[in-house]
């Protein structure tokens, strides 16, 4: 029979990296077993989950993948169908069949009988979108298929995404020869969502326009995307059989993505945005710690490219209208919805009140944090003579400007506008968060001149440092125009003045002044307390963090994070807040996307260099460097002009040898970037750095294979002992490794897996195993090689669970009890996971609401959830561990 098919030769990486996932093995297992023991099963497959790939698996699993699987398409006939599911055939063994929903109505006789009188078990693959639609009162086969699953007479298996680790590592493995970074692979796995074949799309665009894939994702963006003209949205075959206000409701939802959800539904209305997000056209996310819901322009672009759910002009207009009203009467609306409400202010030269003042000033922000400093200035130039009314305005309007002006390289004008304020502003008079950023970014953008002005430093003294005493020294030394004092710090921890924006930048400025002056307890401590204060901070408010109270946050998390992995301390937690990072950045929207993609790099280039890939450490600090975001300015040792001074730098990034002359040297582009982040503005030079970080940018370059042991001990013979357990233990392995002393290297192995140096654990361990065989010490031997393969494990764990074993408080899963769900429970769980009610989802099973909502409650008793919305984590977490069963009905 033509229609039945032989597993054709697939992509074998796709094939292993898809189907051997623990999530799809899990599935096909739960399938096979379903069969085995004589019972039907309908499997439910969305777009993009590779349906056909899925059932060619399941065919080879049975073990007789050329005549248990049928593929129907238009052309099956009912002969086809009647002769494939014969009793008589591989002796009543169980059969697949794909693309169950196209079976023609004329089949429903044979499926009929299939289902209630023979008793061969079969597989029905089937299109959920189809399922969820099918006419009950009708007779065709997939009605007759979705009866029989509502009466219970067949067992049900959804098709689950793919977890975040298998999505990447499915994207990964697929773009092996694609030249892509960390970051664009897991915007690519975000992008995916979980969908192989939408996966596979996404890289072999990738192939073909490796420099348009993004940095941060899609929907982040203001305008239009960069993604070309092709069409990725695999939904774009349904928007034809959609209603056309479900297609105008997400044109307009995906012009001002991501909207507050609790706006958006005040704005749309409850039931839109739930069918929009039934239809997975919209999506939920959260922004900032605020819950959200987004159209990504992906959809937006399909929509308009068909020409479908266009509105009148007059429709238009009044949706705007409504939408500034909400503005008005202090609704949240995000970021790009406030810019393209500003610019219809300006657009239709309306007349200006004290509401579109703050809408343009607030629009003024979002467009100097994305980079836009033109059309901010625009906007600010339109609200000069109207912010004089209250010193509030006045105070954001001299805010913006500075930026815009910093942002766009007028200096100059700058510093004028801050003189200014100076002479006759409020600036630095009070504690809010928005006169303390003006504080910061005037003080940020000083501190390239030699010397600071002596109009500034008495403003600081007369004027700052009365207010909370240190302020002054903390100010300047935050953004590297002095040396930090301790006692000026602590005395700002200490005031009960001190804001909690103003206490990260002190403890900030603790943690690297422990860094610098080698003090790894005084690092731990500081490191502590700052995430302690973030933990208070976000969980007794209720309401999203101001702008400067979020940035310096994220700042403190990253500036932490990177010093204790440098200094190797809290290496567990510190990969943990690296991934944390990286997977929120991949996912940030449009309040700081490009800040959070710049650290989530920063922070993994710093572990590359533990593994010795010192070019794509540079590679990352290269993407860090020019994905920079204006909101950097107000944290970070002057950090734009650091930065912009090293990328101008014609110095080499690596590959260095200890022949090479002095002078080139010190332009070692890695190596001054390194040093002159860490250090500030005034340092310059590569001799400048302290003995710590040369000796880890050595060993790095030990690891890279760039200059041999015996070089990299030459090179730093006669240095002072560091105090760091980081360096110290890389210091250890170069004397190790130049001495060839196979003990010394086991011990250097394990010194440097305890500080978190992985990379160079693997490397000691390795060469200690080399060198025992080589002096036939079989007994020594085995044990570096069962050191190395232990982090040789540890190192293919998936990637969202480093927590640090250590940690009494941890409760071990292996002891945990197994949690078994029903089938039921289970099914239902799966839909919370998707963001339906309980309305919908009994709708959608045709259950009563009392039924679902007995269900959800005892689901969440199994699973421990405190509310209905931990369901999901609770599901996610209990299977990634093993620790979640099915409890099966029995056959009927």
């Amino acid at each position: 029979m033509h229609s039945t098919e032989d597993p054709s030769p697939t992509h074998r990486e796709y094939d292993h990296l898809v189907h051997l996932t623990a999530t799809r093995r899990r599935e096909s297992q739960q399938i096979v077993d379903f069969l085995h023991t004589g019972r039907s099963v309908i499997v439910v497959c969305l777009t993009g989950d590779g349906a056909l790939d899925f059932a060619r698996s399941l065919a080879t699993t049975l073990g007789q993948p050329q005549h248990s699987m049928l593929r129907v398409t238009a052309h099956t006939t009912v002969a086809e169908v009647e002769e494939f599911t014969d009793p008589v055939k591989l002796d009543g063994g169980p059969r697949i069949i794909c693309g169950a929903h196209l079976l023609p109505p004329e089949a429903g006789p044979i499926i009929d009988r299939d289902l209630h009188v023979s008793r061969v078990p079969i597989a029905y693959l089937v299109d959920g979108d189809r399922l969820r639609t099918v006419n009950r009162d009708g007779n065709g086969p997939l009605t007759q298929i979705a009866a029989s699953w509502s009466s219970g007479e067949l067992e049900r298996v959804d098709l689950a995404r793919l977890t975040g680790s298998e999505s990447l590592a499915l994207v990964t493995g697929l773009a092996g020869a694609v030249p892509l970074d960390d970051l664009q692979l897991r915007i690519l796995a975000a992008l995916s969502a979980g969908s192989p074949l939408i996966a596979a799309d996404l890289v072999t665009w990738a192939a073909q326009s490796p420099h348009k894939v993004p940095q941060r994702y899609p929907h982040a963006s203001v305008d239009t995307p960069p993604f070309g003209h092709r069409t990725l949205s695999r939904l774009a075959a349904q928007y034809p059989h959609m209603h056309t206000d479900t297609l105008v409701a997400a044109r307009r939802l995906g012009a001002i993505s991501p909207l507050p959800a609790n706006t958006a539904k005040l704005l749309f209305g409850d039931t839109v945005i739930a069918r929009l997000i039934d239809l997975r056209l919209a999506r939920e996310l959260e922004v900032t710690g605020q819950p959200s819901v987004a159209v990504s322009p992906l959809h937006v672009s399909a929509i308009d490219g068909a020409r479908l759910g266009e509105a009148n002009e007059e429709e238009d207009r009044n949706f705007r209208a409504k939408l500034e009203t909400m503005w008005r009467a202090g609704y949240p609306v995000g970021e790009v919805a406030a810019i393209s409400l500003a610019r219809d202010v300006i657009n239709d030269g309306r007349e200006l009140n004290r509401s579109r003042v703050r809408l343009l000033l607030a629009a003024a922000r979002s467009l100097n944090r994305l980079g836009d400093p033109m059309e901010a200035a625009v906007m600010l130039l339109t609200v000069e003579d109207a912010v004089g009314d209250g010193p509030t305005l006045l105070i954001e309007w001299e805010l913006q400007s500075i930026t815009a002006r910093l942002v766009s390289g007028d200096r100059e004008g700058a510093v004028k506008l801050i003189r200014a304020g100076v002479d006759h502003g409020p600036m630095g008079c009070e504690h809010r968060p928005d006169y303390l950023e003006l504080l910061f970014v005037a003080a940020a953008a000083l501190a390239s001149d030699v010397e600071l002005p002596q109009w500034w430093t008495d403003f600081l003294r007369d004027v700052v440092d009365p207010l909370i005493p240190g302020i002054a020294n903390l100010v300047s030394s935050f953004t590297g125009s002095v040396m930090t004092r301790v006692e000026d710090v602590g005395s700002v921890l200490e005031s009960p003045q001190a804001s909690p924006a103003l206490r990260l930048a002190a403890l900030a400025a603790m943690c690297q002044h422990h860094l610098k002056n080698d003090d790894a307890d005084g690092l731990i401590s500081a490191a502590a307390s700052g995430f302690e204060l973030i933990t208070e901070i976000t969980a007794s408010r209720s309401w999203a963090l101001d702008d400067f109270t979020f940035t310096m946050a994220w700042y403190f998390t990253v500036g932490a994070t990177v010093n204790c992995l440098l200094a190797g301390v809290e290496h567990e937690r510190s990969e943990l807040t690296v991934r944390q990072l990286l997977d929120t950045a991949c996912g940030a929207s449009a309040h700081s996307g490009w800040q959070l993609t710049a650290m989530a790099a920063w922070c993994i280039g710093i572990l590359r260099l533990f593994e010795g890939e010192v070019d794509s450490a540079a590679r990352d600090y290269e993407a860090f460097s020019a994905a920079v975001n204006p909101a950097l300015l107000a944290v970070g040792w002057g950090l734009r002009d650091t930065v912009g001074r090293w990328q101008r730098s014609r110095a080499p990034y690596f590959h260095l040898s200890a022949d090479d002359d002095r002078s080139r040297a010190q332009g070692y582009r890695l190596h001054d970037g390194l040093t002159a982040f860490l250090l500030g503005p005034g340092s310059t030079s590569a001799g400048e750095s302290p003995i710590w970080l040369r000796t880890i940018l050595t060993h790095a370059r030990l690891l890279d294979g760039t200059i041999t042991a015996a070089e990299a001990s030459e090179s730093l013979r006669g240095d002072p002992d560091i105090d760091l357990p980081g360096p110290r233990a890389a210091r250890r392995h170069i004397d190790a490794a130049a001495g060839e002393e196979p003990e010394a290297l086991l011990a250097a192995g394990r010194e440097l897996q305890q500080a978190g140096y992985l990379g160079a654990a693997r490397h000691a361990f390795r060469q200690a195993r080399a060198l025992f065989l080589g002096e036939r010490m079989s007994a020594r031997a085995r044990v570096a090689g069962e050191a190395l393969d232990a982090l040789q494990a540890r190192a293919s764990m998936t990637p969202e669970d480093p927590r640090p074993t250590t940690d009494p408080s941890v409760t071990s899963t292996e002891a945990s009890p197994v949690v078994t769900l029903t089938e039921r429970e289970l099914e239902i769980c799966r839909l919370v996971a998707e963001g339906l009610t309980n309305v919908q989802i009994s709708q959608r099973l045709v259950l009563s609401v009392r039924t679902v909502e007995s269900h959800v409650l005892q689901a969440r008793a199994k699973l421990g959830a405190e509310r209905r919305r931990d369901i999901p984590m609770k599901m996610l977490k209990l299977r990634d561990a093993g620790r979640i069963n099915a409890a099966h009905r029995p056959k009927r």
